[in-house]
């Protein structure tokens, strides 16, 4: 099953702190964190039913699952995101700090 991929604006808040952080020491390294999140979207988007429970699932009343992604210099970042009818949406985007 193919889902729509919705992020939500917490999410959206989350990307834009990352990549402006990521920016300040290189700009490059800023557009490859962009491509790997829209990488693991696509990924999303393909298997949204397939990827497991989040940690924090059990402090919340809704299905929270989550999403992991990487760069090219092994940082690991997390999508969290919930199931919709055929809507995967993003609620969070982590990364390890």
């Amino acid at each position: 099953m193919t889902f729509r991929v919705k992020t939500l604006p917490k999410a959206e808040a989350d990307i834009r702190s990352i990549t402006n952080y990521i920016y300040e020491r290189s700009s490059q390294g800023a557009e490859a964190w962009l491509n790997a999140y829209r990488r693991a979207r696509l990924r999303l988007a393909d298997n949204a039913e397939t990827y497991g429970e989040a940690d924090e699932n059990e402090h919340f009343d809704i299905d929270v699952r989550q999403a992991l992604f990487k760069t090219r210099h092994g940082r690991f970042y997390r999508l969290l995101f919930t199931i919709v009818g055929d809507e995967a949406r993003i609620l969070r985007v982590r990364g390890s700090g």
